[in-house]
């Protein structure tokens, strides 16, 4: 995950990042259209997001302006997605989330940072327990199954905070246990989320949904037609990288 945004003002779209003129509605536009990472470093597509992107973003914006934020993410990294919640809710002016197709994983946290959550009827949200990819001896597992352990409470802690009454922590950690998928309908059921209905909702090409269980087909069909572009993409960037790493040798 590596390619960096840069932003622009005006109306202006600058990668997934836009800024609405403050002489129309003073209203900033954030776009979460693919996968979190917790560094600049970790960015493999265009449209990946990490921490830094979104400070370099709400530097830029009036402390008191509105924020939207549109998702549409198969999730990614647990500490980048943190760090984006935080910047999030941190933020003075009224802030407002659409879950447009797919908010998986992490992506399923950060849009609880606003202050209000709308999800499109037909969208999909999923909770699950937090992955690693891992190595070292028993001593380093066992450190990290407790990294997993706290960050699992930590987004436990968050889903809790947009609970209808009578669902419990128990309720949400047996979801989280199980990998839960929900349609924007079935989700609004469980969180205080506002429901919008819509025709049809936006395909996402994460490479994330991979290493889930329980992938919804219909999920799986959006995302396998628009795969080749990014597979084009990545075959660019690992070529750009073989051929820099030849340079080096």
């Amino acid at each position: 995950m590596i390619v960096s945004k840069t932003l622009s003002f005006g109306g202006k779209n600058s990668g997934y990042m836009t800024l609405s003129n403050a002489k129309d509605s003073g209203k900033a536009v954030l776009n979460l259209y693919g996968d979190i990472c917790g560094s600049m470093w970790d960015k493999w597509m265009s449209d990946d997001t990490c921490p830094q992107d979104v400070s370099d973003f709400l530097a830029q914006v009036d402390e008191n302006a509105p924020l939207e934020m549109h998702i549409n993410s198969g999730g990614g990294s647990v500490f980048g997605g943190l760090a984006i919640y935080s910047l999030i809710k941190r933020h003075n002016g009224e802030t407002t989330a659409y879950i447009d197709g797919l908010a998986a994983s992490i992506a399923s946290v950060i849009p609880l940072a606003c202050d209000k959550v709308v999800i499109m009827s037909e969208a999909q949200y999923m909770i699950h327990k937090p992955l690693m990819f891992t190595s070292g001896n028993a001593d380093d597992l066992r450190a990290s199954a407790e990294l997993l352990d706290k960050a699992q409470e930590s987004i436990t802690n968050i889903y809790m905070t947009r609970v209808k009454d009578g669902i419990t922590r128990d309720d949400i950690s047996a979801m989280i246990n199980a990998e839960t998928w929900k349609t924007g309908k079935e989700a609004a059921d469980i969180f205080d989320f506002e429901v919008e209905d819509v025709a049809e909702i936006a395909a996402c090409t994460s490479d994330m949904l991979s290493r889930y269980k329980s992938v919804p087909d219909t999920l799986k069909v959006r995302s396998k037609n628009t795969d080749d572009t990014k597979v084009k993409e990545k075959e660019k960037l690992q070529l750009w990288a073989d051929s820099y790493k030849a340079q080096l040798l």
